[in-house]
């Protein structure tokens, strides 16, 4: 019995305090809370430093991808009215009794305007649309 004695009077020696020891099995049994909290962070932190990167990314790209547009459609206005000057050309040159493609550089130029027109206008579509 003195055993039993002795250890109570250990016990008795010890704070009063209760301990609540589901806590701090849990605490023992994983990662403290605190460092969950600060890989969390970090992991918002790339998160949103990620998000910022594409944000500017995207609005370039949509004023690249405008830009792109604009041009494509200047060169596709522009190329068609250069076929409208070839085609008084090739009426002014009926006027007067001479095959208009016979001109030199008349197929050439003529050519030459087909192609813009067609990659002017197949060109649109090389790119994502962007609203």
């Amino acid at each position: 019995m003195s055993s039993h004695k002795e250890l109570k009077n250990i016990i008795d020696k010890f704070p009063k305090n209760e301990v609540n020891l589901a806590s701090h099995k849990v605490e023992l049994a994983a990662r403290k809370i605190d460092s969950i909290l600060s890989d969390a962070n970090k992991l918002d932190n790339k998160l949103k430093s990620m998000e910022d990167k594409f944000d500017k990314f995207y609005v370039q790209y949509k004023n690249n991808y405008k830009e792109w547009i604009g041009g494509l459609n200047d060169v596709e206005s522009s190329a068609n009215k250069l076929e409208d000057d070839l085609v008084k050309i090739m009426d002014v040159a009926q006027e007067i009794g001479v095959d208009g493609r016979s001109i030199d550089g008349f197929a050439k130029t003529s050519d030459l305007v087909t192609r813009l027109k067609e990659i002017s206008k197949n060109s649109k579509q090389l790119y994502p649309k962007v609203d």
